[in-house]
């Protein structure tokens, strides 16, 4: 993704989230199935709290991580919505004022990196805790643009998958899977935990399993938030069932 298109779609599902939370059929202790143990209360404070946490060390160029007691405290109840409004607005000004090759810490073992690592995570963090509100409603979740989910599903298996990598291995999960993008050309990702060198690979590849579905299927399905049965299952289901039964986020 590039800078405008980070930063828009930061500003949409920022946005996105608010009016979710906010509306009518909003209530802040509804509890999130795909958020086991939080309410949207808890998603608020979560979410709100990231924003600062990040508008301060982007405004600040701060390569180390700020003290927690920098951070403003979270208020009760409804107030909540509008400190919450105020922290979007926070990271927005701070990311679009901001170079995006400063480095600024991260929570990476990479750290500090490039300012640009935040407008990516807080899109992808942001969008995918948009849909955790939406199905708590029981309501379907708006799609993401294509190009934006094409790298959640990039950043996904860039950032996330290796934490399990191990436990694929050690659980002896080492077919192969295909995710294929129905909407957007070239948007295909190879997973092969068995095999040598990176274990990812953005290419059309046999599998022991592939699953289609739209970018914004497939980023859902990739985090947890949509079932497998919800794709288009061509081979060995039980190799994707296997890996969200590890895989969980």
């Amino acid at each position: 993704m590039d800078r405008s298109t980070a930063l828009d779609s930061l500003d949409l599902e920022s946005s996105r989230f608010l009016v979710a939370v906010s509306n009518d059929a909003a209530s802040l202790d509804t509890p999130l199935p795909t958020c086991p143990g939080w309410d949207v209360a808890q998603l608020v404070n979560h979410l709100g709290v990231t924003y600062s946490r990040v508008a301060l060390v982007v405004s600040g160029r701060r390569t180390e991580a700020p003290d927690h007691r920098q951070l403003p405290t979270v208020p009760d109840g409804e107030a909540r919505l509008g400190w919450f409004a105020e922290q979007r607005t926070a990271v927005l000004a701070a990311l679009e004022t901001a170079d995006d090759d400063t480095p600024v810490w991260n929570w990476t073992e990479d750290s500090p990196g490039p300012t640009s690592f935040w407008s990516r995570r807080l899109t992808h963090e942001t969008l995918i805790h948009r849909v955790d509100v939406e199905l708590a409603q029981g309501f379907e979740p708006a799609h993401a643009y294509p190009e934006v989910a094409t790298d959640t599903v990039t950043e996904f298996f860039e950032l996330f998958y290796p934490r399990f990598e191990s436990q694929i291995l050690a659980a002896g999960l080492g077919d192969s899977m295909h995710l294929h993008a129905t909407d957007v050309a070239g948007a295909e990702w190879t997973l092969n935990p068995s095999a040598s060198g990176s274990a990812i690979t953005r290419e059309h590849a046999k599998a022991g399993v592939a699953l289609r579905g739209t970018a914004f299927e497939l980023a859902c399905w990739t985090w947890g938030r949509l079932p497998t049965e919800r794709l288009e299952i061509l081979g060995d289901r039980q190799i994707a069932d296997r890996f969200r039964e590890v895989v969980r986020l």
